[in-house]
């Protein structure tokens, strides 16, 4: 399997493709049975990760977002 094919099937697994890949991708699909077995190994985890709710504590999301936002503390001599 080319690189370029791999990248096509993540794209569309994550929604980010034209009509136009869509059915060159659906074409490869139907003629290349290990791209069709790679796509859909890859959309089985996406579907179920897909179903996995993770509940955070109350502030994570900012506390995070602060602390990727801050410089990074000077180095120690």
């Amino acid at each position: 399997m080319k690189k370029e094919e791999k990248k096509l099937i993540h794209r569309a697994l994550d929604g980010e493709v034209t009509k136009h890949e869509t059915k060159r991708l659906v074409r490869k699909i139907e003629t290349d049975v290990n791209l069709r077995s790679e796509y859909e190994g890859l959309k089985k985890v996406v579907q179920e990760s897909e179903k996995l709710r993770v509940d955070v504590p109350a502030g994570f999301v900012q506390r995070v977002l602060r602390g990727v936002s801050q410089p990074p503390p000077p180095p120690r001599a």
